[in-house]
């Protein structure tokens, strides 16, 4: 299976025996060994996917190395972080997804599926798409931020509240609704403070960026 360890805080490395790594259309630095490079459209996923993703424009221009060697990933001076996913789904937007394997299969989800309406208000109030990426199986992937990201658990105790332009992404067994303390100076522009929060509930991990977008 393909090895990824984190050179510093913007460069990863990939390593491949005979394998294959997908990652962002951009992002390949430099590479040692027999690695060839093609454009990928599918990516671990199936065609019913790729014609989802075009319509939803949650789409991702990919790259496929395919040999031996190592690979260096980074881009646009982002920071890059490797998460690992144990037989669970990760949800995390297209824009900052930077590399994955095989070993993962990738979807396309409906906000909606994961809170109702409240999945749909998310959508719209943080201005991301009502469409997410999700890569689900056992493997690493590698994800970009502006900033170091941190990811927060989340029980069933201890629920978790991020501001929408601040998540990144997350895994487990989540919901999530819109918790908002929206008043007349909200809309007329006459406050500073946040006026909407996204609470996640249940068990897992939620990805923030301390920057936001």
């Amino acid at each position: 299976m393909p090895s990824y360890s984190q050179i510093n805080e913007k460069l990863i490395e990939v390593t491949l025996n005979n394998e294959e790594v997908f990652a962002k259309r951009g992002a390949m630095i430099s590479y040692q060994g027999t690695v060839s490079f093609a454009r990928s459209f599918l990516g671990g996923s199936g065609i019913q996917d790729l014609a989802m993703r075009t319509v939803t424009n949650e789409g991702y221009a990919l790259m496929v190395a395919k040999g031996t060697g190592k690979v260096y990933y980074g881009y646009d001076g982002l920071f890059v972080n490797v998460i690992q996913v144990n037989n669970e789904t990760m949800y995390v937007e297209s824009e900052t997804l930077l590399a994955f394997d095989s070993r993962l299969r990738t979807g396309t989800m409906f906000l909606g599926n994961q809170g109702g309406v409240q999945g749909i208000l998310r959508g719209a109030v943080s201005g991301q798409g009502l469409f997410t990426t999700t890569l689900q199986g056992t493997g690493e992937i590698a994800i970009l931020s502006d900033g170091n990201a941190i990811g927060l658990k989340v029980t069933p105790e201890q629920p978790v509240f991020v501001d929408p332009d601040a998540y990144i992404g997350h895994k487990g067994n989540l919901t999530s609704n819109i918790v908002t303390d929206l008043n007349w100076k909200t809309f007329v522009g006459q406050t500073s403070g946040e006026s909407y929060q996204v609470k996640f509930m249940g068990q897992g991990t939620v990805y923030i960026q301390a920057s936001e977008r």
